[in-house]
C-alpha cells in the first residue's frame, strides 16, 4: 500500500495518536458527519414518502365550470371541448382513487380549462347568433322604411 503506517490509521475507527502512544480518540467530524448523513437520508425518505393531498377543491371548481358550461349550451354548441372536460374530470377521479394525486391535479386543471373553453365558445356562438338576428331585423326595418308608401 502506498500510505505509510502512520497515515493508514486515519482510515480506521480505532486510530491511535502516534505522539501519545496509548490514548484512543475518535476521528474528528465523524459523529457530525454521521448526524448530517442521517438527517439528509431522513429528509430524502420523507420527501419521497409524502403523497400530496387530492385536488378536492379544484375538482369542485371544475365540476362547477362543467355545470355552468352545460347551462350555457356547451353540450350542443361546443361539444368537443365539453366532452373533453368531462372525460378529463372522470380520469382525474380515477387517478385520485389510485392515489396518483399529482396526475389527478394536472387532469383537473386540463378539465377546468376545457370546461371554460366550452363555456366561452358556447357563449360566443350564442352572441354571434343574436347579433345575426339583430342585423336581420335592422335590414328588415331599413327595407320597410325605404319602401314607398301608398297613398
Amino acid at each position: 500500500m502506498l500510505l505509510s503506517s502512520r497515515w493508514s490509521g486515519l482510515w480506521t475507527a480505532n486510530y491511535r495518536d502516534p505522539d501519545s502512544g496509548l490514548r484512543d480518540f475518535p476521528r474528528r467530524g465523524r459523529c457530525r458527519t454521521a448526524l448530517y448523513s442521517t438527517a439528509l437520508a431522513a429528509a430524502c425518505l420523507s420527501a419521497c414518502a409524502t403523497v400530496p393531498p387530492p385536488p378536492t377543491p379544484e375538482m369542485t371548481r371544475t365540476e362547477g365550470a362543467i355545470e355552468q358550461a352545460q347551462r350555457d349550451g356547451a353540450a350542443e354548441l361546443a361539444s368537443e371541448p365539453f366532452q373533453e372536460a368531462q372525460r378529463k374530470l372522470n380520469e382525474a377521479k380515477a387517478a385520485v382513487d389510485q392515489r396518483d394525486n399529482v396526475h389527478a391535479a394536472q387532469l383537473v386543471e386540463d378539465a377546468f380549462a376545457a370546461a371554460r373553453l366550452a363555456d366561452l365558445t358556447a357563449l360566443s356562438k350564442k352572441s354571434a347568433k343574436a347579433a345575426a338576428e339583430v342585423d336581420k331585423s335592422i335590414r328588415t326595418l331599413e327595407s320597410e322604411t325605404n319602401r314607398p308608401s301608398s297613398p
